[in-house]
């Protein structure tokens, strides 16, 4: 019986392991200050761009004036000057998900529950742009933590326009939140 013990603590050490080493995956990326390209790869498609599936992994890169997502064959090209809003924002999300981590809810003594308490941080970056015919649309992604604000300057520097400069929502995202009394 002491296998039942065990397995829980194990299967938390595992999924531990596995998130650290999905953090230390590098983004490939240039500096945006000099216009070159830059791109950030495993970005999640959440919803929102023309010919792809909801929540696709791909290549997010902001080169030639455009922001560009590609899932394989398939390239989904957003000129940057169409583009007239960037947001960044953060979130987290659970480490196991989808029908593996609703299955771990049924782990004896609380086990799953203690597993949906691992969380790995995420930034969101949402655009808004016009197509050619002047339609608004919107698409939403998923980007590894601390990737959103370079992303966001970059797409800038390709011509891109937002209501909230970079500057301003960094230094918002960077203040501790006051307690409130």
């Amino acid at each position: 019986m002491k296998i039942f013990r065990v397995f829980p603590i194990q299967l938390a050490a595992t999924v531990l392991l596995m998130g650290v080493g999905s953090l230390a995956a590098p983004c490939l990326a240039q500096d945006a200050n000099t216009g070159n390209a830059i791109s950030f790869a495993n970005t999640k498609e959440v919803l929102g761009l023309d010919g792809l599936k909801h929540n696709v992994t791909g290549t997010l890169a902001a080169e030639n004036g455009s922001l560009v997502f590609t899932k394989g064959k398939k390239k989904i090209a957003v000129p940057a000057a169409s583009i007239t809003e960037v947001m960044t924002g953060e979130d987290t999300e659970r480490a196991i998900g989808g029908t593996i981590g609703i299955l771990t809810m049924f782990a004896p003594y609380g086990g799953g529950r203690f597993l949906s308490l691992f969380r790995t941080k995420i930034d969101t970056l949402a655009i808004e742009y016009v197509d050619t015919s002047g339609g608004m649309h919107g698409a939403i992604f998923i980007l590894r933590e601390g990737n959103a604000a370079a992303a966001k300057k970059a797409l800038l520097s390709q011509g891109a326009r937002t209501s909230v400069p970079a500057e301003v929502e960094a230094e918002a995202q960077a203040k501790p939140k006051e307690k409130q009394q």
